[in-house]
Order: C-alpha cells, then sequence, then structure tokens
C-alpha cells in the first residue's frame, strides 16, 4: 500500500511538473495536443497559440502552397499527398495533377512502445467515542434521607474504509508525418520579407503548423469502493434512594438503545479513445438491487477487457485503413492455432503512397490520439526570407 501511495505521489508531482502549452509556444518548441474526431486537422493547416483556450484557435489562411482552407475541406483528390513508410529512411516527391505536392509518410522509427500501469490504495479509519456523564440529587427530611441519580454512558464506533484501484493502458504505433516541410506562398513570402516581420506574419498565419499525428490509443479505468459504518450504544441508569429509621429502600432502572448505520458505494469512471467509449458509474449499495450491480460489472468488465487487448485492437485498426504495423488478424490467428509465431517485418522501405482520402479516413477513425504541432518560425524557408538579403 505504501508504495501504490509513493508511486501516485510521484505521477502526481511529475504532472505538475509538465509545461503548459502556453509555456511550450514562449519558447517555440514542438507540442502535442489531444486529438479529436470532431474536427478535421489536415497536416500544414496552421495554429495560433494564443487563442488555444477558444473554440476555434485554427487559422482560416495558411501561408503555405495549395493549402488553402477550400482545399484542406474539398472530398476531391489532387494527387497523392501522402506516403507510407515503416523507416523514414528515404526522401523524395510525388507530382501530383496540379503542382509537386508536399508527401506524408507512415513513420515507425522509434517501434511500438506500451505501458500498462495498475495502482491500488486502501485506507481504513476506525474510531471509538465513549461519553460518560451523571448527577445526584439528596434531600434530607429530618427523619428519611431520599437520594437520586442519573448515569448516562454512549459509545459511539465509526468504521470508514476506501479502496481505490486505477488501471491505465497506453499504445503507440508509429506517426504519420509531413515528408518534406510546406512551401510558403509567394504572397506570404513578401509579407514575411517587407512587412512587419515573423510578428506580423504569426498573427495573421498563426505561429504552429500541423505537422502530423501520433497514432494509438488510450485506455483508463479508475474503481473506487467506499464503506461506513456508524454505530451507537446508549445506557441511561436512575437510581433512586430512602434510608429511613426503620428501612431502606433503592431502585435502579436501565434504558438501552442503540442504532446501527451503513453504506457503500461504487464508483467507476473509465474511457477508451479507440473505441469512443466512456464510463461513468455511480452506485450505492444500500439503494441498489443485484441487477444493476450485475450490469456495472459486467461494464467495467468489458472496458478492462478493451485495455487488455489495446496493442491488438489499435493494429487492427490501422490494418483496416491499409497502415498495416503488426502481425495482423490473419498472422495472430495462425499463431493461435498452432502456438507458433508467425514472421513479421515491417513495411520498411515499400513506401506505399497514402492518398488524401486515406488520410480523411484516418482522421475519422479514432487511432489518431494526438496532433503534433511544428513552430512555423522552425521552417527553413521562413528563416531565408527573414534573414537572407539575397533571395530577390
Amino acid at each position: 500500500m505504501d508504495l501504490a501511495i509513493q508511486e501516485a505521489q510521484s505521477e502526481a508531482a511529475f504532472e505538475s511538473r509538465k509545461p503548459s502549452l502556453a509555456e511550450l509556444a514562449s519558447k517555440r518548441l514542438p507540442i502535442t495536443v489531444p486529438w479529436s474526431s470532431d474536427h478535421l486537422f489536415f497536416p500544414g493547416q496552421t495554429f495560433h497559440s494564443n487563442l488555444y483556450k477558444t473554440a476555434d484557435p485554427w487559422s482560416k489562411t495558411s501561408p503555405f502552397e495549395d493549402w488553402s482552407a477550400n482545399e484542406l475541406t474539398n472530398d476531391s483528390d489532387v494527387g497523392q499527398m501522402m506516403y507510407l513508410s515503416a523507416n523514414g529512411g528515404t526522401t523524395g516527391t510525388f507530382k501530383s495533377a496540379k503542382t509537386q505536392s508536399t508527401m506524408m509518410y507512415l513513420s515507425a522509427d522509434g517501434g511500438t512502445t506500451g505501458t500498462f500501469k495498475s495502482a491500488k490504495t486502501q485506507s481504513t479509519v476506525l474510531k471509538e467515542d465513549h461519553e460518560s456523564f451523571g448527577f445526584t440529587a439528596t434531600v434530607d427530611l429530618g427523619f428519611c434521607t431520599a437520594s437520586g441519580s442519573l448515569q448516562y454512558d454512549r459509545n459511539i464506533s465509526t468504521n470508514d474504509d476506501n479502496i481505490k484501484t486505477s488501471v491505465r493502458a497506453s499504445y503507440r504505433c508509429g506517426s504519420i508525418i509531413l515528408r518534406r516541410p510546406p512551401k510558403l506562398s509567394q504572397e506570404s513570402s513578401l509579407a514575411l520579407k517587407y512587412g512587419e516581420g515573423l510578428t506580423e506574419f504569426e498573427a495573421k498565419y498563426g505561429d504552429y503548423f500541423v505537422y502530423g499525428y501520433n497514432l494509438g490509443a488510450d485506455n483508463a479505468m479508475l474503481v473506487s469502493t467506499n464503506a461506513s459504518s456508524l454505530s451507537t450504544q446508549e445506557r441511561k441508569t436512575l437510581t433512586v434512594k430512602a434510608e429511613c429509621f426503620l428501612f431502606d429502600v433503592e431502585f435502579t432502572e436501565h434504558f438501552d438503545s442503540a442504532s446501527y448505520s451503513a453504506s457503500a458505494a461504487l464508483n467507476i469512471t473509465g474511457y477508451d479513445t479507440l473505441s469512443g467509449s466512456t464510463l461513468d458509474e455511480h452506485t450505492k449499495w444500500q439503494a441498489s438491487t443485484s441487477v444493476e450491480f450485475d450490469a456495472v460489472q459486467r461494464r467495467s468488465r468489458t472496458m478492462r477487457l478493451l485495455g487488455d487487448q489495446l496493442p491488438s485492437r489499435v493494429e487492427d485498426a490501422c490494418e483496416e485503413l491499409g497502415l498495416r504495423l503488426g502481425q495482423g488478424k490473419a498472422n495472430r490467428a495462425e499463431s493461435a492455432r498452432t502456438g507458433l509465431m508467425q514472421d513479421f517485418a515491417p513495411v520498411a522501405g515499400l513506401e506505399k503512397p497514402v492518398d488524401r482520402a486515406t488520410c480523411r479516413r484516418v482522421m475519422k477513425s479514432n487511432v489518431i490520439v494526438e496532433v503534433v504541432l511544428m513552430p512555423v518560425k522552425s521552417l527553413r524557408s521562413v528563416q531565408e526570407w527573414m534573414y537572407s538579403d539575397d533571395i530577390i
């Protein structure tokens, strides 16, 4: 338990040290932002980092050739704009029907990476309270002395148990990135050279551009249970006593009461980026039937199973899009049947072109987890137009 708590604290400290988007943008460093299939961001599209908290930080105009907003959202292909490669070791160009187009390729240079983390924390708080007080009253009548006393005792016992279990799986299988940086249009080049410089250029077009996408998926689930109980016991003791010359009388009566209450709650939250599913369950045991708990259990098992199968699910989804990165369904089925691992070689060097339609299908799927943004200032063409005296 102590180790799990230390890991959770270390992770929280690490998250707090992560630089914000504004900090990265101020230093013109590469930025990765979460992907949403609700919006399509094509490679080469520009981004205003100072507007990242607004609803639409994306620029409506582009400083690059053949990257106008109309063209980016056009369903018709103007030529092959991407390249599929597993090693990224070669470069080249492809002439489209209109012009020499910037290409993209699938890079798996870093291989595939997967992480799985499970942590559990448990705490128990037990508290016992005891209260006791009493008073006595005495009356002397001369021939008789009478007294009465009342004693009150109460015991309170509370118990609070908390258990939290988190499971997280992450898988990355490559990136779709630009093979060559986009080329500045003549209008934006002249504006950069003879206008107000980079400041005006970035204010108009944006200071970052979409360099590519990271492929993969994330799955996470947090299960927390809380059980608490309260037990109260009370005793009131009344004693009446009379002492006379001839006799003594004493009467004692006990009044006992007890109460007990208990409650338990189950909270489950989770998400799976590949399936686009979320889980948000909050159930109290004392108010739920076994049928409800069975349903919650099934949904949590389903979410956990999605995380366990994350690598194969991502590779299958990429294979359906024409981006084969793993063994594939057929090879895995054969391996399961024979018990032998099937040889698999990545598509290194095959360089299969990927067209705009495939790019659109990839963007509408959930295999993209992050958008990679690069600063416009890092482009060589921008540097040349800013500092060279013999371009024109």
